[in-house]
């Protein structure tokens, strides 16, 4: 449904204060009744996290993008003759046919009488699926873990002369991003261009886009076109979800925007429906920070659309479909408005409601800053019950202009539920189809959905990982029917199978002078993700374990599974061997042994450190890492030597990001999210270049699926660093991390440990002293000084927002990397004297700090 957007008095605003004395009674309850340190309960309010670019001021990157044509950029014009090509005379893009992309389908063109109302020259032809099923486009080359935009457009243009019908008979089928629903595409008008757009990233080297027909027509397609992005854009679409474009607009402009204004060939459209509105337009360039998550173009924010007086509200709406498939669940939604001044420095400033409550009081109220490009985005999603949604932009009782807004996107979820067949079997088996020319319809994953499993084939679960094949197709002309030439066939399951196994040994075995796995009396090398083993086997592997630790001579450390020891492998390799101790023997000595296996024998990082070994002999266990000399971030802030090992602010600045990396890798760089369930200062390890490690899993839990959205256990972990949510609840989450690193990163500025005698926990610390505006409080006095005001200041916003005490008021990891790399920038800069040349035009670098500060 299109969205709405009106002007309106601002007494249709709900505010908060309205809500009465009901709230506030039970925000004073849970104040009371909680530790200090749990602090005071939201209310429940707006479980919708949000981030206002405005108040994150760092050194302005004088670059707009600079875009290189088709490079990343896939255009298919859909139904285009075989071997054609264009390019197209507005975008300069070159369109290629769909040939070699899809295998199934016939090619139309649009009926004549239609020429010249298409939107895009793609409108022109189409491809449709009259056979019906699943009909996928497999868009390739894509880089695995790489983001990028993916958009399909679907013309009628009467192709079947059916077009008279459309009006009482839609034509309805539907859209799907590889296994994941995408969009219900309901065609009632033949002129109309159908638009579908997404933003994912990347699980395997390719991206499938797929036509499902349900019934209602013949599913059809004009255009496809994949656009890669940077990974900081858009941190909503991750690994284990993508975000589906409802609405983007660009309010003021005159006509639709794109590449190669838009280095991404985002669409902006202009905004219709503006009546009581006023346009506005500058002819000024506008900026970007360096760290602009969303990069929106300058020429979309050199118009605007405002209201007639200060005292009349900005207002726009959307609603959900109403046509989904029942059994979709109703789409969760993230908002991004963009802005920016450029008529008068500081002459707007507003508040900005959500559905009748004030948007965040974080980052309220907006001042858009002059001539720079400014956002405030969700950070989680958001859901209504009735599916109707309005945001309010309204002026304060200080702003000399009224509200102002520059344009806005709207997106809705598409969650990662299923679990993909082994990308391993999908390249068997198209082998076998390409050296046997099966004549299937063999394409998207061979087993999921399941009502459109490949022909032939029958798929099993082991219960975990969905998508096994166990029978080949039985018909003629196939490989497993008997009828083929049997040695042709055990050639073609040879290159399949084998070869890629023996190419995988004899990789992993020249790892063997570098990584030594100990498994009972064995050696063993583990290749990951691939979990293919050559073992060795050795008669004494606690005889081993003592040459290797010059007999337990030098013990580096002490947990609680046990004393850690300096060690040596016969190549010379220096590494930390973490010994079972005798009272760990039973219980959660084992089960944190297995449990730390289990984790680092699975993921692989540079900021996760690395498990060169273990041995799982039942009288002795014990775990081989590789050694990190400069011992953890605990010893050189709090430790015994922590005056004469004194960090500077960059040294820890750097140390942060580059831990906040290494759990932003467990939490959405792993095929499944691992909760690492222990993080503290002590656990955050430095090498010999100083680069920091997390370490220590053994209470890290893994998720089963991707639809789980909690782990239940018992709550363990370390006092002061430990989730209050999840210690009330026993519910275990990735923002149970976020919220421990959240302390790590208060220790980190102040230097003080989380729980201090006779005083509240170090949340509320930094949250009464930040109150009050001065950083010297709240820094380590042995800085002496040495630091961006400006910088520390990010890192305490970013750990106040980390250790929110409900977890869906907590950012993800991915926005607190790309918060700490600001921060860090901002540092580097005053290290070099390159911070003040910030801006040119009016935006005034110290008046922007100054009311950020008076902002607190």
């Amino acid at each position: 449904m299109r969205s709405r957007i009106q002007a309106l008095p601002p007494s249709s605003v709900i505010h908060p204060w309205a809500l009465g004395k009901s709230a506030r009674n039970l925000e004073s309850m849970w104040s009371s009744s909680l530790p200090s340190y749990l602090f005071t309960l939201v209310t429940g309010l707006l479980p919708l996290l949000v981030h206002s670019q405005t108040a994150s001021l760092v050194q302005m990157d004088q670059l707009t993008p600079s875009p290189l044509v088709d490079e990343g950029f896939i255009s298919i014009d859909c139904g285009l003759s075989s071997g054609s090509s264009y390019m197209d005379e507005k975008t300069g893009l070159n369109y290629t046919s769909d040939d070699g992309y899809i295998y199934t389908g016939e090619n139309h063109n649009i009926s004549a009488k239609y020429n010249g109302q298409e939107l895009f020259k793609t409108g022109l032809n189409l491809r449709s699926f009259s056979t019906g099923g699943r009909n996928c486009y497999t868009l390739s080359p894509a880089t695995t873990g790489h983001k990028y935009l993916v958009r399909a457009m679907f013309m009628h243009g009467n192709y079947d002369g059916k077009g008279n019908d459309l009006v009482s008979s839609p034509l309805v089928f539907d859209v799907y991003m590889g296994l994941h629903f995408w969009e219900r595409i309901s065609v009632n008008n033949t002129t109309k261009t159908y638009i579908a757009e997404v933003i994912v990233v990347t699980e395997v080297n390719s991206i499938s886009v797929c036509l499902m027909d349900i019934g209602n027509g013949t599913p059809f397609i004009s255009s496809l076109e994949m656009r890669q992005m940077k990974s900081s854009l858009y941190p909503a679409a991750m690994a284990n979800q993508s975000i589906a474009l409802q609405e983007r607009h660009s309010m003021g402009a005159s006509g639709l925007l794109r590449y190669p204004d838009d280095p991404y060939d985002r669409l902006w459209w202009p905004w219709k429906d503006s009546s009581g509105l006023l346009n506005i337009s500058t002819n000024e360039t506008i900026k970007h920070y360096s760290y602009d998550k969303f990069e929106v173009p300058s020429k979309v924010l050199q118009t605007a659309i405002t209201t007639t007086a200060t005292s009349i509200s900005l207002n726009f709406s959307w609603a959900a479909p109403t046509s989904w498939p029942p059994t979709e669940a109703v789409p969760a939604y993230y908002l991004n408005m963009h802005y920016t001044e450029f008529l008068k420095l500081h002459g707007h400033e507003f508040n900005t409601y959500y559905n009748g409550h004030l948007w965040s009081t974080y980052d309220n109220p907006v001042i858009p800053p002059y001539l720079l490009a400014g956002y405030k985005y969700s950070t989680s999603q958001y859901t209504t019950d009735d599916g109707f949604y309005n945001m309010s932009i309204v002026a304060t009782n200080t702003s000399i202009l009224p509200p102002i807004l520059g344009a806005f996107e709207i997106y809705y979820l598409i969650q990662h539920d299923d679990t993909m067949t082994s990308p391993e079997d999908v390249d068997a088996m198209m082998t076998i189809k390409t050296e046997y020319q099966v004549k299937k319809n063999w394409m998207g994953d061979p087993c999921l959905p399941e009502n459109y499993r490949w022909t032939g084939l029958k798929c099993q679960s082991d219960g975990v990982t969905s998508g096994v094949i166990s029978l080949y197709d039985t018909t003629n002309g196939d490989p497993c029917n008997g009828k083929s030439p049997k040695k042709k066939k055990n050639v073609v399951l040879f290159v399949a199978i084998v070869v890629p196994v023996l190419m995988v040994a004899l990789l992993v075995s020249t790892l063997l002078l570098q990584i030594r796995y100990f498994n009972a009396l064995k050696f063993q090398i583990l290749q990951a993700k691939k979990n293919v083993k050559i073992t060795y086997t050795y008669p004494n592997p606690m005889a081993e374990l003592m040459e290797m630790t010059n007999n337990f001579s030098v013990c580096i450390g002490e947990g609680g599974f046990g004393p850690v020891f300096h060690g040596r492998l016969k190549e010379g390799i220096q590494v930390a061997v973490k010994m079972q101790s005798p009272t760990s023997i039973m219980g959660k000595g084992t089960t944190e042994f297995l449990a730390e296996v289990k984790s680092l024998t699975t993921v692989h990082h540079r900021y996760l450190v690395f498990l060169v070994g273990y041995c799982s002999n039942k009288n002795h266990l014990a775990l081989i890492y590789e050694y990190m000399p400069n011992g953890s971030l605990y010893d050189h802030i709090r430790g015994k030597n922590a005056i004469v090992q004194t960090l500077r602010w960059r040294d820890r600045a750097r140390i942060a990001l580059e831990a906040a990396q290494g759990l932003d890798y467990l939490h959405t760089g792993c095929v499944l999210p691992i909760v690492h369930s222990d993080l503290k200062s002590h656990n955050i390890l430095l090498g010999h270049d100083m680069v920091a490690k997390i370490s220590d899993f053994g209470l890290s839990k893994s998720y089963l699926n991707a639809a789980q959205s909690h782990i239940s256990v018992t709550a363990a972990g370390t006092l002061g660093y430990i989730d209050p949510e999840y210690c009330l609840s026993g519910r275990l989450t990735i923002s149970s991390d976020v919220f421990s690193f959240g302390v790590v990163l208060l220790e980190i500025v102040t230097g003080e440990p989380p729980i201090i005698p006779t005083t509240v926990h170090i949340v509320q610390r930094v949250k009464e002293k930040a109150a009050a505006g001065n950083i010297e409080a709240i820094v380590d006095p042995r800085f002496g000084g040495e630091y961006d005001p400006n910088s520390v200041w990010k890192v305490v916003d970013i750990a106040l927002l980390c250790t929110k005490e409900a977890f869906h008021e907590r950012p993800t990891m991915s926005t607190v990397v790309a918060e700490l790399k600001v921060a860090l920038a901002l540092e580097k800069a005053r290290a070099s004297g390159s911070i003040s040349d910030i801006s040119q035009g009016g935006a005034n670098f110290e008046q922007s700090i100054n009311s950020l500060l008076s902002a607190r």
